[in-house]
């Protein structure tokens, strides 16, 4: 079957902007185009950071490595101008020559020789002349222990025309030492005598360099075959790195990425002049920089792009709210207007305006209704009032007190005379209930009075129901002297013999407690009755049979409601095989009690 596929309607994208209103759409609209606007500035500047930026910071660790290999090659120069000067010093030949001065004057004419020539030279730990024969000159005194240069080192020597540099040395205090070699040669007669060796402490190649990347990394100098020669970590000096190594110096110079321990870092090769090879030096200059300490500066720019992005950005987004709400705010107000049409409590229209658009226009159009809509409410509003008032003094006016009185007394009589004192003692009590509940048509009487009321009313069903309950009254003294509104409490205690003891099994107990809340007087009516079930609110079900006897419930509630105010009123809690609870809360007005 061929299936039609539905067409797409093309206002189905205008729709999603319906249905926001028309201050969120001005405000989407502005706020995109600024977010737009702001996300291609920012993509041009990290661009801009992350090359121009990048590759200066490179050539600036170039120019600090070159500037590094410029003080080396001096002091390799300065090294070889040494050895020249031991080369053209005759006396150093004749002493050795000399085979009538002893071997331990020798040592000593030869260091004191040393000692003018060197003229306490920093870079130069030691410096030891080999003869042909085996014996050994040296600079500083015997006693100070050096490691003795290797027999491949002194092979080297003697083979090579040119300088050879050998492995590093350590004295006895751990101290390394970079040992320059080459062939001792008499100068004017060009007589074989032997080698020196030159001692070039390692620390004094090492305070060249330290400082230049000092905070945010570091360098070391290694050998063409990966000897480590100078090293801010001195346990590794003269240690051959493997490829394996992290911080291997690699066969080529430049730069590349290295991790280590979650770290990134950024290693650069430079390799020492081509120059100083002719002097045995064929050395590489490492530096590892932290990459994050390396590009700090360009994050830092970031970060200062986009805060300024950012409150660049809720500048603009608070000015495009306050510009979409000058445009809607007439539309918002007869919007807000116009919803309020049809509820209680309508404020009148007190901010007209003259007519200067056609929302001005539109707003006066629908004036005169707003205002017969708040007329009719307040008048609905008092007819409900006026006949909630005459059904309550309707109730209360039904029957004739005087009547009423004079009839319950003959009857008491009547009883007293034939001798039945309990049709005299229920008449009694019906007669008190009567009297206090009427009370001359008084709205409030105290307290002690409504709880006289309920114990009348608790006498008569007594008669009904012999020994079918117990009440306990639970009043503390300095609250009985407080006037409430009367015939509250009698509705709950009928409520809770008619539907609590009525259908339970055996003698039940009902609980009468007041106490004082803070600014409010707390009744509390508990039964041990059957209970009941109720998912609703008992106070808004009018088809509920708690409310459907004597005064009823809601009557009460409404009375308390009216009287005292919306926050008063009646609750009832109840569970099926335990009890109802009763509970009454009024407002105390202020002189009431202390």
């Amino acid at each position: 079957m061929l299936k039609i596929k539905p067409k797409q309607d093309p206002n189905s994208r205008s729709s999603i902007l319906r249905k926001l209103n028309i201050r969120a759409r001005i405000t989407f609209v502005i706020v995109f185009g600024l977010t737009l606007h702001l996300i291609l500035m920012l993509g041009v500047f990290n661009i801009y950071a992350h090359t121009y930026l990048k590759n200066n910071l490179y050539n600036h660790i170039g120019n600090i490595q070159k500037e590094i290999g410029l003080s080396l090659e001096l002091i390799v120069d300065d090294i070889q101008m040494l050895s020249l000067r031991f080369l053209v010093n005759s006396d150093i030949y004749r002493i050795i020559g000399d085979s009538s001065i002893g071997e331990k004057d020798k040592k000593s004419r030869i260091r004191s020789l040393m000692d003018g020539i060197i003229a306490k030279n920093e870079l130069i730990g030691d410096i030891v002349v080999i003869t042909k024969e085996g014996a050994r000159y040296r600079y500083v005194a015997d006693d100070n222990i050096f490691e003795d240069p290797d027999d491949l080192l002194i092979s080297k020597v003697n083979q090579s025309v040119l300088p050879v540099v050998g492995k590093v040395k350590h004295d006895s205090a751990g101290n390394a030492y970079i040992v320059f070699g080459q062939k001792y040669r008499n100068f004017n007669t060009g007589q074989n005598i032997g080698i020196i060796l030159v001692y070039v402490k390692e620390n004094s190649l090492f305070n060249l360099y330290k400082s230049a990347f000092e905070g945010i990394g570091y360098s070391y100098l290694a050998s063409v075959n990966n000897e480590v020669i100078s090293h801010p970590d001195k346990r590794i000096v003269g240690n051959t790195l493997l490829e394996s190594d992290a911080f291997h110096p690699g066969k080529k110079a430049g730069y590349r990425n290295v991790s280590l321990n979650r770290q990134e870092y950024v290693l650069s090769t430079y390799s020492l002049s081509d120059r100083l090879n002719r002097f045995g030096v064929d050395w590489k200059l490492v530096s590892v920089v932290s990459r994050p300490q390396l590009f700090g500066a360009i994050d830092e720019g970031n970060r200062y792009a986009l805060f300024l992005a950012l409150s660049t950005f809720i500048g603009l987004l608070v000015l495009s709210f306050y510009l979409a709400a000058k445009m809607t705010e007439p539309v918002f107000n007869l919007t807000k207007k116009l919803g309020a049409i049809g509820k209680s409590g309508l404020k009148l229209m007190i901010d007209r305006k003259q007519s200067s658009d056609e929302i001005s226009e539109l707003e006066n159009s629908y004036y005169a209704m707003i205002d017969r809509i708040n007329n009719l409410i307040h008048e609905n509003d008092e007819e409900k009032e006026k006949q909630r008032v005459m059904e309550l003094t309707a109730l209360q006016s039904q029957i004739n007190p005087h009547f009423l009185y004079n009839t319950l007394d003959a009857i008491t009589w009547t009883a007293r005379l034939k001798k039945q004192p309990e049709i005299e003692r229920m008449i009694s009590a019906l007669a008190t209930f009567f009297r206090i509940s009427l009370h001359k048509g008084d709205k409030h009487i105290p307290v002690e009075d409504e709880i006289r009321l309920v114990q009348s009313f608790v006498t008569v069903e007594l008669m009904r129901f012999p020994d079918k309950f117990d009440v306990i009254y639970d009043i503390p003294e300095p609250l009985r002297k407080i006037r409430i509104l009367k015939l509250i409490l009698q509705p709950l205690v009928e409520n809770a013999i008619k539907h609590g003891m009525s259908e339970k099994q055996g003698k039940g107990l009902i609980r009468i407690r007041n106490w004082q809340e803070e600014d409010y007087l707390i009744f509390e009516i508990t039964d041990d009755g059957v209970g009941f079930r109720s998912k609703d609110n008992i106070q808004s079900n009018s088809k509920n049979v708690l409310f459907q006897s004597g005064y009823g419930l809601r009557n009460v509630d409404e009375r308390i409601k009216l009287e005292y105010g919306a926050e008063c009123g009646l609750t009832i809690t109840s569970e099926p095989g335990v009890g109802t609870t009763a509970l009454v809360r009024i407002r105390l007005e202020s002189g009431q009690i202390s």
